[in-house]
């Protein structure tokens, strides 16, 4: 089994630069470490990450909680976190909770037994005492956690921004759909901000809730059809997100009822479904959350940042579900 010292033979240099190479430490020259990277290729050579960590009571491993990997918001969102932790030296663990309480808490053991660095969380546990008293950094995306960093969108704006389109777009009757989140979850902001600037317009929102926190389900479509049964002079739609706007907007149910065609719609998150939809959306910076949650974790692993919270701002991206029922 070849050693470092092997690799910095074949490679022509000293042990010491490739130690900087394999730890990310010091300045050194591109030419020297693909030298270094090609020895240790052509040597089958494996840094043995363990002993290293044990040696520097660092791992370099951040771990990352997700509910889900399929929707189109947390690819993008782990796509982001793992280019940051890449780009700054770190590895990165993946979970999926699929949205289960005590899987969470066991993902959560799991990461502090294989000595992670630290965890960026998208936490949909009810009860977070679990991370009470945890001396890990721990950064939350899109839900307050107390002594825990934060980096969510302007929720609160973006619901307002809905409503205004859809007031100038002409509705008066206008509907949200979405989930009814508790107040720690900041998406809340979103329904809050929505149906405050409704009352401000002057106009009487209606809201249907969905049980369904991810759009997998057939309840989802049967319960905004119920909904919507009940408020048939409805005139606008604000679905809180894209990707239940996807499953309603391409539901045959859905459409052979005529909901779709007789009413401007707005959703929101800014995904590419929307733009091959065509569906009017308000925008989060869902990338740059995930590259300033792990910004944040790193300064907080290494001791130069206090606990914060970051709100990033949202934009509103115009489409034909609106656009066409605007007067010039």
């Amino acid at each position: 089994m070849a050693t470092i010292k092997d690799v910095a033979k074949h490679a022509n240099v000293s042990i010491a630069t490739v130690s900087r190479i394999i730890n990310n430490r010091g300045p050194i020259s591109t030419k020297t470490r693909q030298k270094v990277y090609a020895s240790m290729k052509s040597l089958n050579y494996q840094p043995n990450e363990m002993a290293r960590a044990l040696q520097k009571q660092k791992s370099n491993m951040i771990g990352l909680i997700v509910p889900s990997i399929v929707y189109a918001f947390f690819s993008r969102l782990i796509e982001a976190v793992e280019e940051t932790c890449h780009n700054n030296g770190y590895k990165l663990m993946l979970c999926r909770s699929g949205e289960n309480e005590d899987r969470e808490i066991e993902m959560v053991s799991m990461l502090e037994g294989n000595k992670v660095d630290g965890i960026i969380l998208c936490s949909r546990l009810g009860d977070a005492s679990i991370y009470a008293g945890k001396t890990m950094p721990i950064v939350s995306i899109d839900r307050d956690i107390e002594g825990f960093s934060t980096v969510t969108s302007d929720n609160y704006y973006g619901g307002t921004l809905a409503a205004k389109e859809l007031y100038k777009a002409g509705s008066r009757r206008p509907v949200l759909f979405g989930n009814e989140m508790p107040e720690y979850m900041t998406m809340n902001y979103r329904n809050v901000g929505f149906l405050e600037e409704c009352k401000k317009l002057g106009v009487n929102p209606q809201y249907i809730w969905t049980s369904d926190a991810l759009p997998n389900d057939d309840s989802l479509i049967q319960s905004f059809l119920k909904g919507m049964d009940q408020y048939q002079d409805a005139d606008g739609l604000f679905i809180i997100s894209d990707a239940m706007a996807a499953e309603i907007v391409c539901n045959q149910e859905v459409r052979n009822k005529g909901i779709i065609d007789r009413m401007p719609i707005i959703s929101y998150d800014g995904l590419e479904i929307s733009k091959l939809l065509n569906i009017t959306t308000v925008a989060q910076p869902i990338y740059e959350m995930g590259v300033c949650a792990t910004e944040q974790l790193i300064k907080r692993i290494e001791g130069k940042a206090m606990h914060m919270r970051s709100i990033l701002p949202v934009q509103l991206i115009e489409r034909d579900s609106t656009r066409k029922y605007k007067k010039c």
